[in-house]
């Protein structure tokens, strides 16, 4: 209601764009990094209150799973954490 058209998603980005911004003016000497670079504990503080729970749960899920039924596809199926695993084409 306070922002029509706008879904969870939206926030989600927004929040690490603001996340970015308050890191970059609390440290101007830094110049140009790449997110690795970033402390993730000082953005994820500026970011929680836009993202509400963040939790963590163990699975055995890999990106195989249900994939190369409906058509033949070029996976690693030694190794299913292979970025070709997970990119979409």
């Amino acid at each position: 209601k306070l922002a029509p058209y706008q879904n969870a998603t939206g926030l989600q980005v927004s929040s690490a764009v603001l996340a970015g911004m308050v890191w970059a003016l609390e440290n101007p000497q830094s110049g140009i990094v790449e997110t690795d670079e970033m402390d993730y504990r000082r953005c994820l503080e500026v970011q929680m209150q836009y993202l509400g729970p963040v939790k963590g749960h163990y699975t055995d899920w890999t990106p195989l799973e249900g994939r190369g039924h409906l058509f033949k596809e070029d996976l690693d199926t030694k190794d299913p954490w292979q970025f070709r695993n997970i990119l979409v084409r």
